[in-house]
């Protein structure tokens, strides 16, 4: 069960956009970097997000990435 992030932890961030952008609000998923003086997430294709901390609304820790299995997909579900 998630916690507390953690620097090293994955974590979800929901923060402001700039006024002007297509959305108010965005997430990203990642590796906690650095909480201060602004939220630093890596992602998953190594791309760094540099967050104020006043624009982040939620901070969440994350469970361990899912791994994704051969033969999961819906096309398995057709029967026959």
């Amino acid at each position: 069960m998630p916690t507390e992030p953690i620097l090293g932890g994955r974590v979800v961030v929901r923060y402001r956009l700039p006024p002007g952008s297509s959305h108010p609000l965005t997430d990203v998923i990642g590796t906690l970097e650095q909480l201060e003086p602004t939220v630093v997430v890596r992602t998953a294709d190594d791309r760094v997000v540099e967050v104020d901390r006043a624009d982040v609304v939620r901070l969440k820790a994350l469970g361990p990435k899912p791994v994704r299995r051969a033969g999961t997909g819906s096309d398995d579900c057709r029967g026959g």
